[in-house]
């Protein structure tokens, strides 16, 4: 099971925004822990940004993180968020660079993928939490995390990785956390981190699926 930016150990922040909910990552970890029970899973990859903290390892990530190694192998790679992360002691910590499972490039986001990555069918990458603002006829605005598959642009591509596979996909997936999105139809483009900074992916041209599977289409054309 691959889970992207849980950013476990958020009280303190949603405090800081008058939301007063200590419970909340407890009930990540009880949704986790379901999943990971009905599917029969063997190995958690958690794909970046497994706590808020950008520096320490904070308890409430450290207990869940360690209930979690009850339940199958718990493999991170280190996101931004993921400073300290090591200190926890009973996962498998990979660097930002990221790693091939299974035929899949798996990498955080924020910094260069490795150049064995770049080989894969597909990149899956999380850190952008992507999600889509949309207008309906009346004008009233709705916004919803999303997943995002994008082909490369094999020019670019070759540029900075010269033994990258030239049809390379992209996924974005979308953030375990719901109170975490970065409106990806809206997004500045310094925030996207070095690989689609730098036009390695026809953003524009990514198809745009809701969390149920269904297709809205190109994100260019998303109004």
């Amino acid at each position: 099971m691959i889970v992207g930016d849980t950013h476990f150990g958020m009280e303190a922040k949603l405090r800081r925004r008058g939301i007063f909910d200590n419970q909340f990552s407890l009930r990540l970890y009880e949704r986790l822990e379901t999943l990971l029970m009905e599917h029969k899973a063997k190995k958690l990859i958690l794909l970046g940004d497994v706590k808020e903290d950008i520096t320490m390892l904070d308890r409430t990530t450290r207990d869940i993180l360690s209930r979690l190694s009850l339940h199958a192998e718990v493999i991170i790679v280190r996101g931004n968020h993921d400073g300290g992360i090591e200190k926890e002691g009973g996962a498998r910590i990979i660097d930002p660079q990221g790693f091939v499972y299974e035929g899949l490039g798996l990498s955080h986001g924020h910094s260069w993928p490795a150049d064995e990555l770049m080989e894969c069918k597909y990149l899956v990458c999380g850190h952008q939490h992507p999600m889509i603002t949309m207008s309906d006829t009346l004008g009233a605005r709705h916004s919803e995390p999303v997943w995002l598959v994008a082909d490369c642009d094999g020019e670019k591509l070759l540029e900075q990785y010269p033994h990258a596979n030239e049809k390379l996909k992209l996924v974005l997936m979308p953030a375990y956390n719901p109170m975490v999105g970065s409106m990806i139809n809206h997004v500045e483009k310094t925030h996207l981190g070095p690989v689609l900074n730098n036009n390695l992916f026809k953003l524009d041209d990514a198809i745009v699926f809701r969390l149920d599977g269904s297709s809205l289409g190109k994100l260019g054309r998303i109004e």
